[in-house]
């Protein structure tokens, strides 16, 4: 399992020494829009095509754990995009969306019109991050 690889090979730390993890967990992924449907469209979209191991960031403990580490703490972090243009540049709203069109997750106008109807008036995205400090 490449996931546990990438935490075993961090087994080369000095005892004791902290190791920070931060992973997203894309399933959290929320977009506000009146088409709601077509969020939750668009959100599994990406997690189930678009990014590999999407939900990793909420794992991050329990696979820090198996491959050895005592995990000090966990955080969740929600950054919040208010900024539609911040957010499509950092979420890749509008290629991910196309994605789904040419994919047939996602009929077109119904993707057009979401991705239109987002950069009209107000704008919120969030997804969580998560963070794992832990030792060995």
């Amino acid at each position: 399992m490449l996931r546990n690889q990438t935490l075993l090979s961090l087994s080369c730390t000095v005892p004791g020494a902290l190791v920070g993890l931060v992973e997203p967990d894309w399933d959290t992924l929320a977009v506000d829009a009146e088409d709601r449907r077509t969020s939750r469209d668009f959100t599994r979209y990406t997690t189930e095509e678009v990014v590999r191991n999407a939900t990793i960031g909420r794992s991050l403990g329990r696979l820090a754990e198996k491959a050895g580490f005592r995990v000090e703490t966990v955080v969740a972090t929600t950054p919040v995009f208010r900024d539609f243009a911040d957010a499509d540049h950092t979420l890749g709203l509008g290629r991910t969306m196309q994605r789904a069109i040419n994919d047939g997750y996602v009929e077109l106008d119904r993707g057009e019109r979401w991705f239109a109807d987002l950069a009209e008036g107000s704008f919120y995205a969030s997804f969580t991050l998560v963070t794992v400090i832990c030792s060995r």
